[in-house]
């Protein structure tokens, strides 16, 4: 049998290798959250593979979707955010939470985030969180 790459030069094989991995590997690799414990003061967020659940002092979220990055390492999520108080909770309380827009930007182990309602553009909050770093909460009383 001969090979159509027989006649040429060895760099044009080399070459011609490199993009077709490269090409292989770009297209299938999705860059994602890693996932595990990201914390700062005031807020802890647990990142799995399908989502991410976030407690903060007076509220915690939900992430149901995967963390997925963007080639400059920001993301865009929807997700529920449910405002704590203290003191028992009323019957016929809303327990359903808000829809909110979870954005931000991972630089290495720091994350940034902001979460915005959907009806507005306003952010109820934004972090700055480490990976690997326990949340320090005070729940409120």
């Amino acid at each position: 049998m001969h090979s159509r790459f027989a006649s040429l030069s060895p760099w044009c094989v080399l070459a011609l290798a490199a993009v077709t991995l490269g090409a292989r590997s770009s297209g299938g690799d999705t860059k994602r959250v890693a996932p595990g414990t990201w914390g700062a003061n005031g807020i802890a967020m647990e990142v799995t593979a399908s989502g991410a659940r976030i407690e903060y002092d007076c509220a915690h979220g939900t992430i149901t979707g995967p963390l997925v990055l963007d080639a400059d390492g920001r993301f865009a999520v929807k997700g529920r955010h449910f405002p704590e108080h203290g003191g028992p909770i009323r019957d016929g309380e809303d327990s359903d939470g808000q829809p909110v827009l979870y954005t931000g930007q991972v630089t290495g182990d720091t994350m940034t985030l902001a979460v915005t309602p959907e009806a507005s553009n306003t952010a109820i909050s934004s972090h700055t969180l480490a990976r690997g770093k326990t949340g320090r909460l005070h729940k409120c009383l």
